[in-house]
């Protein structure tokens, strides 16, 4: 009754008990195949033999062999299968999901291209998934901006165009009035016109994506003095520099030094010039600026932002310039007079 209950619970267990002679037959060969346990009168042998696992338990007075009903590759047949569809299943996930990113890392390429200024090919896929929405989105975008800056550089040359032609006839024609008053008037109106123009180019210069800075080691004395002659100024300005160098192109800082003196001279007096560290102020005496000096930083600002009815585009453009050089271009007003500074080391 005892050995038929065992045999049962062996059967529920997933074991079949194993006697007489394919027992000791398998007994014969455990020692080649088996995995011993602990040492002792009492212990449990385990071993596997032509696919099947065997578990022979060793007893004080009997012994027993149980041998799992199922082979060893039937119970990992599932775990296996298991593993490789999972394998499988998350191979194809990654190739999928970096089909589906190929078209970011074109993106990017593009983004970095035309952040550089290189022309780009449109790439307009026309597809609805989330992806190419970004991507379409960035190409049309492109497309419009480069319409509006080909527009704006056509608008450019055709003011320059018209306006320049009949300026310079004013001109002419003031040169022949006989009455003084009146000529001077002229001259005044149609230099200022010619004064603006220029501006206007230097600007359109400036600002254009094909302007390359040119830098080198520069003598700011040279500058200065190049900037003298661009205002047709003779007299000599105060100044504590000597033979200081800087890095930067030439034909872009000249406009920096001859912007900034001119707007000294027009709406300040006692200019004078200071080195310092790194450090070059334009120093003048003046009335405080009526609005922020982020605000005399913007092109065609309302006059009543600057003191003394306005800078004109003069600190427009010498921002820009300082920005592409990466420097910096500060202000502060302090007992009476203005600093307008170039920091050479941005950082």
């Amino acid at each position: 009754m005892e050995r038929a209950y065992r045999k049962d619970l062996a059967e529920e267990l997933g074991f079949s008990r194993i006697d007489g002679e394919t027992k000791q037959a398998l007994l014969s060969v455990k020692s080649e195949k088996r995995r011993r346990g602990p040492p002792g009168e009492r212990h449990i042998e385990i071993f596997s033999h032509q696919g099947y696992i065997y578990t022979y338990l060793k007893l004080r007075e009997r012994d027993l062999l149980l041998k799992e009903n199922e082979p060893l590759l039937e119970q990992f047949s599932l775990a296996i299968l298991v593993w490789l569809g999972t394998i499988i299943f998350l191979s194809v996930m990654y190739l999928l999901l970096r089909k589906s990113l190929m078209p970011l890392k074109s993106l990017h390429r593009d983004i970095i291209h035309y952040g550089e200024g290189k022309e780009l090919q449109s790439k307009i896929s026309g597809k609805k998934d989330e992806i190419s929405q970004v991507s379409d989105a960035f190409y049309t975008s492109a497309v419009k901006l480069k319409r509006l800056m080909d527009s704006r550089t056509l608008f450019v040359r055709n003011i320059f165009h018209e306006l320049n032609t009949p300026v310079t006839k004013g001109k002419l024609l003031a040169e022949i009035v006989e009455d003084e008053k009146s000529r001077s008037l002229l001259n005044s109106i149609f230099g200022r016109l010619t004064g603006l123009l220029k501006e206007l180019a230097q600007v359109e210069q400036i600002t254009s994506e094909n302007y390359v800075l040119e830098k080198k080691p520069v003598r700011i004395v040279e500058l200065m003095d190049e900037a003298k002659d661009l205002l047709y100024l003779d007299k000599e300005i105060p100044t504590n520099v000597t033979s200081e160098m800087i890095e930067a192109d030439f034909g872009s800082m000249r406009i920096v030094f001859k912007n900034l003196i001119d707007n000294a001279m027009k709406y300040g007096s006692d200019l004078r010039i200071h080195y310092e560290e790194d450090r070059l102020s334009f120093v003048s005496r003046g009335e405080a600026l009526k609005g922020s000096f982020s605000s005399c930083l913007e092109a065609f600002s309302e006059p009543n932002q600057r003191a003394s009815n306005g800078f004109g585009l003069g600190l427009y453009i010498v921002n820009e310039i300082i920005q592409k050089h990466g420097m910096q271009f500060t202000h502060r007003y302090h007992e009476g007079r203005h600093w307008f500074s170039v920091e050479f080391r941005s950082g």
